[in-house]
C-alpha cells in the first residue's frame, strides 16, 4: 500500500486495503494509518476521520513517531474540511515531540493554515480558547492578519504580540514569515516606476492600474514611497529602462503589454520588474517577476476543483475564436496531464440556437435517428423521450455571459440537467441585471474577490471614487491595488513557496518561474445572482 501511494496508483492501495480486512492485530495501527492516508489521498475526508477515530488506534499506546503521524494524517483530514483551526490545533499538540529544525516547519504550516481565516473570525476564536497555547497562535494569527496589507503595521502588531506572550512556542520560534518583516520593512524600494500605457487601445486599463496603485499607497498612508509614472505607449522599453537607471528607480512596476514583457524578458534588467502580464513564450528572467490575469490560472483552477470532487469525464464547450482556442487548448493539456478525458468537445460561432451542437454533443440526435428508425420497421407511432449519454461528469463552459445565457437553458432542455456545468470568470458581468443572469442559474465559476464582495475598505473607497471600478474595469484595478501590496513582500514569497498573500485578483503565491498565480473565489448563480461557495 505504501508503494502504491507513492506511485499516486490509488486504485492499487484500496484493493490491497479491502484484502485485509481484518488486519493481523500486530499490524492494526499501520492499517488504519495507511486506510486514512489512502482516503486523504481520494479526497474522502470523512472516511479518513473515521479511520483515526477507531477505537483500536484511540485506546493503542503509540510512539512518538507514531503520535506524530497520527496528528499530521489528522490535520491533512481537517484540512479538506477546509476545517482551519481544527487542523492547525493538530500541529500544536505535537510541537513538543518535535526536533527543532521539524518545529520551524510545523510553526510555518501552523501560521499558514490559520491565516486563511479572516482576521475578525481568528479574534473571536482567540477569546473563546481556554488552551493557552491555541490562544497565543489564534492572537498571533489575528493580529498579523487584520494588518496583512501593510508590512510596518503588521511589524508593529507583530511586537506588540512578542510582548504579552513571552515565553509561547511561536515568540521562541516565529513563523519564517513573520521573521521576515523587520527586513521587509527596511528593504522596501522608496522610488518605484509605473511602466503603462496612457495611450492608445490600453489605456483605460493602463490608467485603472494607476489609479488602484496610488490608491493603495494614499490609503496606507505611505509617504515615503516616490511613484512616477513612465508611458509604455510613448516610448521604447529601452528608452524607458535607461530613464529608469537615470532617476535611481529602484521597482518598476508594469509593463501590461504582453509583447513588451516578453521582450524585457530577453534583456539582462538591472531593475527589478513585476510586469503585470506574462511572456508569450513561457521565458524566465531572474529579475522578472510576471503578475497579471491570466485565464490560464483560471483554467487550471478548473482542473483542480473538478478531480477534487471525483469528476473525470468532461465535455468542453468554446467559441470558435482565438480566445476560445487557446483555452481549450490549455484545459485539454492540463486536464490530460492529471488523467482526466474529454469525452467531447464542441465549438460555437455566433448563432442564436444552440440547439443542434447540444443535441450532438449530448447524443440526443443519435437516440431521435433511433426513435424514427423504430417507426419505419414497426408502422407504429409511441410516445417516445430521447435519451442523453451517460459518460459525462461535468460540463466546462468557456464563454461570455450572453453566449451563456442561451447554452445553458438548452443543456437544460436537453435532459442535462443534472450535468454540473463549469466556469471561468470571463462567463460573469459585474452589475448585470437579473433578467441577465438567471438564465446562468447553477454555473459553478471561479472569480476574483474584488468582483464577488466588498474585498476591504481601500476597495470600497476605490469603487466610489471610479465607477469603472465597479464595472469593466473592475479587474484592473484590483490589479493596481494588489500590485501595491505585493511588491514589498516579493522576496518573502519567493523564499517561502507556501507563502500567501490574501489580494482583491485571488490568493497569490510565488513558483520557482517568478511567476504569480492567483487561486480565485469559487461562486455559483442562484436566482440570478452570483453567490460565493468557497475561496
Amino acid at each position: 500500500v505504501e508503494r502504491a501511494l507513492k506511485q499516486n496508483d490509488l486504485a492499487r492501495a484500496k484493493v490491497v486495503l479491502e484484502l485485509m480486512v481484518p488486519p493481523p492485530q500486530s499490524l492494526v495501527i499501520e492499517y488504519l494509518f495507511l486506510s486514512a492516508q489512502t482516503a486523504i489521498a481520494d479526497r474522502q475526508s470523512n472516511a479518513a476521520l473515521s479511520f483515526l477515530s477507531d477505537e483500536r488506534l484511540v485506546n493503542s499506546k503509540m510512539d512518538s513517531v507514531q503520535a506524530i503521524e497520527f496528528a499530521k494524517l489528522k490535520s491533512n483530514a481537517y484540512l479538506l474540511n477546509r476545517s482551519f483551526i481544527a487542523s492547525a490545533k493538530e500541529l500544536m499538540n505535537i510541537d513538543s515531540l518535535l526536533q527543532r529544525n521539524e518545529r520551524v516547519e510545523n510553526h510555518d504550516k501552523i501560521y499558514e493554515l490559520l491565516m486563511a481565516l479572516p482576521s475578525r473570525s481568528l479574534a473571536v476564536q482567540a477569546d473563546k480558547e481556554i488552551n493557552g497555547t491555541s490562544r497565543g497562535w489564534l492572537s498571533l494569527a489575528a493580529l498579523t492578519k487584520q494588518n496583512e496589507n501593510d508590512p510596518l503595521l503588521q511589524l508593529q502588531a507583530l511586537n506588540k504580540w512578542k510582548l504579552a506572550w513571552a515565553h509561547h512556542t511561536a515568540s521562541k520560534i516565529l513563523p519564517r514569515s513573520l521573521e521576515m518583516l523587520s527586513k521587509i520593512v527596511s528593504e522596501r524600494p522608496t522610488k518605484v516606476a509605473l511602466f503603462l500605457p496612457f495611450q492608445g487601445p490600453l489605456s483605460a486599463a493602463g490608467k485603472a492600474i494607476r489609479d488602484g496603485f496610488i490608491a493603495g499607497q494614499y490609503a496606507h498612508q505611505d509617504e515615503k514611497t516616490i511613484i512616477l509614472n513612465y508611458d509604455t505607449s510613448t516610448e521604447s522599453i529601452t528608452d524607458l529602462l535607461e530613464r529608469a537607471k537615470n532617476e535611481g528607480i529602484q521597482l518598476i512596476i508594469g509593463p501590461l503589454d504582453r509583447d513588451i514583457v516578453t521582450e524585457l524578458a530577453s534583456m539582462e534588467l538591472k531593475i527589478p520588474v513585476l510586469a503585470l502580464n506574462r511572456t508569450s513564450d513561457k521565458s524566465f528572467n531572474p529579475n522578472l517577476y510576471q503578475f497579471g490575469l491570466s485565464p490560464e490560472d483560471e483554467i487550471n483552477q478548473v482542473v483542480e476543483q473538478t478531480l477534487d470532487e471525483g469528476l473525470k469525464e468532461s465535455v468542453v464547450i468554446y467559441p470558435d475564436s482565438d480566445w476560445g482556442k487557446r483555452n481549450f487548448a490549455v484545459f485539454e493539456n492540463s486536464w490530460g496531464l492529471r488523467g482526466g478525458n474529454i469525452v467531447d468537445s464542441a465549438s460555437f460561432s455566433s448563432q442564436r440556437d444552440y440547439s443542434g451542437l447540444i443535441k450532438s454533443l449530448l447524443n440526443i440526435d443519435k437516440s431521435e435517428e433511433r426513435e424514427k428508425e423504430l417507426r419505419r420497421i414497426t408502422g407504429h407511432s409511441f410516445e417516445f423521450t430521447p435519451r442523453r449519454r451517460k459518460d459525462i461528469d461535468f460540463i466546462l463552459l468557456l464563454a461570455n455571459s450572453s453566449q451563456a445565457r442561451g447554452i445553458n437553458p438548452t443543456l437544460e432542455h436537453f435532459y442535462a440537467e443534472d450535468i454540473p456545468v463549469y466556469s471561468i470568470s470571463h462567463i460573469h458581468e459585474i452589475n448585470a441585471s437579473w433578467i441577465d443572469t438567471i438564465d446562468l442559474d447553477g454555473i459553478k465559476f471561479c472569480e476574483i474577490p474584488w468582483k464577488l464582495s466588498a474585498f476591504d475598505n481601500v476597495q470600497r473607497e476605490i469603487q466610489a471614487n471610479w465607477s469603472g471600478a465597479q464595472g469593466g474595469l473592475a479587474a484592473f484595478y484590483a490589479l493596481g491595488l494588489d500590485a501595491y501590496r505585493l511588491y514589498p513582500r516579493l522576496r518573502q514569497l519567493k523564499e517561502l513557496p507556501h507563502q500567501k498573500l490574501f489580494g482583491t485578483t485571488g490568493r497569490l503565491t510565488i513558483d520557482q518561474s517568478n511567476i504569480i498565480r492567483r487561486e480565485l473565489i469559487w461562486a455559483t448563480f442562484r436566482d440570478g445572482r452570483p453567490t460565493r461557495i468557497f475561496f
